[in-house]
């Protein structure tokens, strides 16, 4: 018996570190947003919710990113029932939501949005970039989903468009290659009772891709003078907890988001 999944991290550190220039320019972006008081949004449906926990509340999380999460697209580990993976996938599916979504927050000049979805090709996630894109022509859109899935495969939304092509059409538009295979999945089993498929790389990409833009923009925005809120460690009794602090912060920005004075469009 042989474990063959570690190799596969290969793939993800290789293919990250050749995204670099992007990454640094993405991360401009989010320093340019952040410096001025606002806010970098991250929307995600799926099991992508979870780079979006990464990047807005964890140890070592800056302030300035403000969850878009519903909890109907998001929350379906409950596998079955009331709050099941087929109710969560039945509303994917439902075009119009993203319009839905941003009407509740307001964005202010360069104000980027951050769509994640494994393939690029969800519904739900296509429809929000779409509306965003719409509304907010010169923000910063950026997508962090699979090229090569997103690029080849058949589009799920009517407008015809996976996140690949609503990216390439916007004028400050980003996407960051999470560097899954074609269907996500990494290794072959060959078992005796038969053949399975298993450990997708999807979650592993794009986890390294929201830390490397936490990186890279903690960089940029003490390269600009710009002394910056980091959560700590509450665990090492040596390291200073700053929660209300950090959390004071939070809440001044995300107040901004509903009910911005320096907001683009007018109330809907």
């Amino acid at each position: 018996m042989e474990l063959n999944f570690p190799h596969q991290l290969d793939r993800i550190r290789v293919g990250v570190l050749a995204q670099e220039e992007t990454l640094v320019t993405v991360s401009k972006c989010f320093a340019d947003a952040i410096a001025a008081g606002g806010l970098v949004h991250i929307y995600a449906n799926g099991h992508s919710r979870i780079a979006v926990e990464e990047l807005c509340v964890r140890m070592g999380a800056l302030t300035g990113f403000h969850p878009l999460l519903a909890h109907a697209l998001s929350n379906f580990t409950d596998v079955v029932g009331a709050d099941s993976l087929r109710i969560n996938q039945a509303i994917e599916k439902i075009e119009g939501l993203g319009a839905k979504m941003l009407d509740e927050f307001e964005f202010a000049a360069n104000e980027p949005l951050i769509v994640v979805s494994a393939t690029g090709q969800t519904q739900a996630a296509v429809d929000i970039a779409l509306e965003f894109n719409r509304r907010y022509p010169q923000n910063p859109l950026i997508a962090i989903a699979s090229l090569e899935q997103s690029r080849d495969s058949p589009p799920k939304h009517s407008s015809g468009k996976t996140l690949y092509h609503v990216v390439q059409q916007a004028s400050r538009g980003y996407l960051l290659d999470n560097c899954m295979p074609m269907g996500d999945v990494s290794i072959t089993v060959e078992g005796i009772q038969g053949t399975y498929r298993v450990c997708p790389l999807s979650s592993i990409g794009a986890l390294t891709i929201v830390h490397s833009l936490n990186e890279l923009t903690l960089r940029e925005l003490d390269a600009r003078g710009c002394k910056h809120l980091v959560l700590q460690n509450m665990h090492l009794g040596q390291t200073q907890v700053n929660y209300d602090e950090w959390l004071s912060d939070q809440r001044r920005r995300y107040a901004r988001a509903l009910s911005n004075p320096a907001r683009l469009n007018p109330i809907l």
